[in-house]
C-alpha cells in the first residue's frame, strides 16, 4: 500500500471512529466504508461489526468480524465480540475458544474486558474458583472496572 492509500485508510479510520463514539452510525458506517474501497483493513471490518451488532444485524456483524480476523489473526477485539455474541446465543463452548484466543491475541485493547466475560461464564457455569481467576486478571489489568469488581463481591460473599 502507497503513502496515500494508508494516509487516507487511516484518515477515513479515525474520523469513523469519532462518528462511532458521538453515536453518528450512519457517518461512520460511511468513513469505514470509504476506508475499506482504499485497502481491506482489520479495524475498519471490527467497526462496522460493532454497527452491525448494535444494529441487531447479527449474521451481518459476524461475518465483518470475521473478515476483521482474516486481515489480521492476531486482533483480538473482533474475537470477544464473536465469543459475547456465541455467549448470548447459547453457544457457550464455542464462546469460550474465542474468548480465549481474544485473550492471547497481541492487538488487544479491551483484553480485561474479554477476562471478565469468561469469568460471567464460568459463573454461569457454577465454576465460582474459575471464574475469580479471570476477574482477578480482568481486574489486574483495569483495577476501577466497575462490574468486575461487583461480580469479584457478588462470588466472595457466597
Amino acid at each position: 500500500m502507497d503513502n496515500f492509500a494508508g494516509e487516507f485508510t487511516r484518515e477515513n479510520n479515525e474520523m469513523g471512529r469519532h462518528f462511532f463514539k458521538n453515536g453518528n452510525l450512519e457517518r461512520a458506517v460511511y468513513h469505514f466504508t470509504l476506508s475499506l474501497e482504499q485497502d481491506e483493513n482489520e479495524e475498519s471490518y471490527f467497526y462496522l461489526g460493532l454497527i452491525s451488532n448494535q444494529s441487531k444485524k447479527i449474521r451481518e456483524a459476524l461475518s465483518y468480524f470475521y473478515k476483521s480476523i482474516q486481515k489480521n489473526a492476531d486482533y483480538g477485539n473482533p474475537c470477544n465480540e464473536i465469543g459475547v455474541i456465541l455467549l448470548r446465543h447459547g453457544r457457550e463452548k464455542e464462546a469460550v475458544y474465542w474468548l480465549k484466543k481474544s485473550i492471547r491475541c497481541k492487538l488487544n485493547d479491551a483484553r480485561h474486558i474479554a477476562y471478565y466475560n469468561l469469568a460471567t461464564l464460568y459463573k454461569l457455569w457454577n465454576r465460582p474458583e474459575r471464574s475469580l481467576q479471570y476477574l482477578h486478571h480482568a481486574i489486574g489489568l483495569e483495577p476501577n472496572f466497575t462490574e468486575a469488581l461487583k461480580l469479584r463481591e457478588e462470588l466472595l460473599s457466597k
